[in-house]
């Protein structure tokens, strides 16, 4: 996980904002970025890691699950 950023979309909406996360990935052989977004942060993360996680697999040539 080279790199993790978090950006709050329409700060003006205070609580309400909506949350992007970009992950950047590495397999050692190549890096790919997914993104979550959610009004959630934990949510937001958990989206852009699994789609990183699935993308990974699928790189492999492996069925994700």
């Amino acid at each position: 996980l080279p790199d993790y950023k978090v950006r709050i979309l329409e700060g003006r909406l205070g609580t309400g904002a909506v949350t992007r996360v970009l992950v950047e990935t590495s397999d050692g052989k190549g890096e790919w970025n997914t993104v979550g977004v959610h009004e959630n942060v934990i949510a937001a993360s958990a989206m852009a890691l699994e789609d990183a996680l699935t993308f990974g697999l699928l790189r492999q040539g492996r069925k994700p699950e």
